[in-house]
Formats: structure tokens, C-alpha cells, sequence
């Protein structure tokens, strides 16, 4: 089972009546998946190789859609607790660089319906 910390709709540590909230099943697999996708390759200190490639690949003059549908299919993939990508739909604008993500993944849990916006 998965299970995590909840955050918050700005990345925080969720916490009621002094508190901290768990999440499990579904909700945890799609905030994993949230953080895996706005986190920018080597943004984490402690782990340098990890993240998406933004800059290097993503928000760059030209950028091989090829190349960066399958870097988000991997990180979805990849994610514990998805068992299938059921439908994948990625817009990108360079000059503004701005990426919308919008997919269907089959969990362990149920279905998941993606969209998330990084800029």
C-alpha cells in the first residue's frame, strides 16, 4: 500500500488540529506522481540525479517532442503504484515555458485523472 505525508495545494506539510494528515492508496500515487513531474533535474540536493529535465531537454529552443513524451512516460511508468498509462497528452510552449501534462493511468488503486501545469 502506498501511503505518504499530505501537502498541501502549495507543497506544504498538511497538518489539522495539530496533526499530520496521511495519505494512502490513490491520493498518494498521485501526489507522488505531482512531485516527480515539478521536480527539476538536480533541484534536489541530496540527490542531484534526479528530476525531469527541464532545462536541459524540455524548455529549450527546438526540443525533440519525441524525446520528451518519452522522458514523462517514464517517469509515469515508473512510479510506484501505476500499472498501466491508459491515455498521455503533453503541451508544451518554449517562449513562455510553460508544460501541461494530461493523462489516464491505471493504478493498483483505480484509475487516475492527471493535469498539471509546470512552469
Amino acid at each position: 500500500m502506498n501511503r505518504d505525508l499530505a501537502l498541501d495545494t502549495e507543497g506544504d506539510i498538511l497538518i489539522q488540529k495539530g496533526d499530520l494528515v496521511l495519505i494512502s492508496g490513490i491520493d498518494a500515487i498521485r501526489q507522488h506522481l505531482s512531485q516527480k513531474i515539478k521536480t527539476f533535474y538536480g533541484e534536489w540536493f541530496l540527490h542531484m540525479a534526479i528530476g525531469v529535465p527541464y532545462f536541459q531537454q524540455v524548455f529549450v529552443k527546438n526540443p525533440n517532442l519525441q524525446v520528451i513524451d518519452s522522458i514523462f512516460k517514464r517517469e509515469i511508468i515508473n512510479t510506484p503504484g501505476i500499472v498501466q498509462l491508459l491515455e498521455f497528452n503533453l503541451n508544451i510552449n518554449s517562449s513562455t515555458r510553460v508544460l501541461n501534462l494530461v493523462f489516464k493511468a491505471r493504478t493498483d488503486e483505480g484509475i487516475i485523472d492527471f493535469n498539471e501545469v509546470v512552469s
